[in-house]
């Protein structure tokens, strides 16, 4: 199992840089057929761009139940969970619409 301990970023997360290399590391764990599991503790913010870049971009590359399977959200506030709800949410729009 990965846990990637988000807090280690910042306390705030916002850049599609820091997103990025989040999601390559994500990959790589689905890849190797690992659950993965996202802990916020102590996070306060997720900004649109760093949700889609970190994970609804993984939609890219895996189909949603493939994404579900591997990963879990902890300690995520309601605020940080409806941000990536709804980033997953406009990248499979953007999928579907091609």
């Amino acid at each position: 199992m990965m846990r990637i301990e988000f807090s280690h970023i910042g306390k705030q997360l916002s850049t599609r840089v820091a997103g990025s290399a989040m999601r390559k590391q994500i990959i790589r764990g689905i890849e190797k057929n690992e659950k993965i599991v996202f802990d916020f503790s102590g996070v306060e913010i997720v900004s649109n761009s760093f949700a889609d870049e970190c994970f609804a971009k993984l939609m890219i590359h895996f189909d949603l139940p493939v994404v579900k399977k591997h990963t879990t959200f902890q300690n995520a506030s309601p605020f940080i969970k409806a941000v990536i709800a709804n980033s997953f949410k406009e990248r499979l729009q953007m999928i579907h619409s091609h």
